[in-house]
C-alpha cells in the first residue's frame, strides 16, 4: 500500500499540455507575462508561451489523494486496533497501527508542498521576458 506514495514521492513535475494535443513533462521554476519558464528531466532550462498552453496538471494532486486514503486506513486502526504499546512485546502491533497515519499525512504534506510550489510558480509572472 505505500509503494504506490513511496514512487510518487519523487515526482515534481507538471504536466503542461499544448494546444497542438503535445504533452510536455517539466518542473515549472517561474514565469513572465507572456511565458513559462520550465525545466526538463535532463535539466535543460526552455521556455513555453502561455498562450500555447491548453492544460496544466499539477504535481501532488494524486500524493495528496493517497496520503488521505493512508491517513484514513491509519486512523481506522488506530481506532480498532489494539494501541498498547506499553509492553515491548506490543512494539510490532503498535507500529502497525502507528506508521500507516504517519505514513499518510507524510504524504499529504509532500503532495501538498509539491502543488502548492508549482502553482505559485505557474502564476509567477515577475521575471522579464526571453
Amino acid at each position: 500500500m505505500l509503494l504506490p506514495l513511496a514512487a510518487g514521492a519523487c515526482g515534481t513535475t507538471s504536466s503542461l499540455e499544448n494546444r497542438s494535443g503535445g504533452v510536455v513533462e517539466a518542473r515549472i521554476l517561474g514565469g513572465s507575462p507572456g511565458s513559462v519558464y520550465l525545466a526538463g528531466r535532463d535539466h535543460m532550462r526552455f521556455t513555453m508561451r502561455r498562450d500555447d498552453i491548453a492544460d496544466v496538471d499539477f504535481p501532488g494532486n494524486v500524493l495528496m489523494a493517497g496520503g488521505v486514503a493512508v491517513t484514513v486506513f491509519g486512523a481506522w486502526r488506530l481506532g480498532v486496533g489494539d494501541t498498547d504499546c506499553a509492553a515491548l512485546g506490543q512494539a510490532g502491533t503498535c507500529l502497525a497501527n502507528v506508521v500507516p497515519a504517519i505514513a499518510g499525512l507524510l504524504a499529504i504534506g509532500w503532495g501538498l508542498y509539491t502543488y502548492v510550489r508549482a502553482k505559485r510558480a505557474f502564476a509567477d509572472r515577475s521575471k522579464p521576458e526571453p
